[in-house]
């Protein structure tokens, strides 16, 4: 199953301008590859105009967000937390403007019911923007 942005603002906890991700283009058991629109002035996450690299983490946590609902077959958001970030490198200062949509793929490196384990890779036509390894803590329920 693909989904567009109204079906991903039904499983993440981001709503609005906050859900950056527009489409889900692949995924199977390990991996999902998400699209997102080039930024502008307005993004919610731009300061002074310009998105910082930085904020392709949260391109990537959203797309985790995605994987685990789609492979849990999750009708509503679960609650987590970016626990802890690795091996992290920006390839870039800022989120090119004029680099076409982004591409966000995440891989799953190993899951419990405390949390996840991903790697990602955000990158536009122009090259790469951030990699790394993120950790998601899930939220525990009584």
């Amino acid at each position: 199953m693909m989904l567009d942005s109204v079906g991903i603002q039904r499983i993440v906890p981001q709503t609005g301008a906050m859900c950056l991700l527009e489409a889900v283009t692949r995924w199977d058991a390990t991996q999902i590859v998400c699209r997102a629109l080039p930024p502008n002035a307005a993004h919610p996450l731009a300061r002074d105009g310009v998105v910082p690299a930085v904020a392709a983490v949260e391109y990537a946590a959203q797309a985790t967000a995605i994987h685990g609902a789609l492979l849990n077959n999750a009708t509503a958001p679960q609650a987590g937390l970016l626990a802890k970030l690795t091996d992290v490198t920006l390839d870039c200062d800022s989120v090119p403007v004029n680099g076409g949509p982004l591409n966000v793929q995440a891989a799953l490196v190993s899951a419990s019911a405390a949390g996840c384990l991903y790697t990602f890779k955000v990158t536009t036509v122009l090259g790469p923007i951030a990699q790394g390894r993120l950790m998601i803590a899930f939220s525990r329920t009584a």
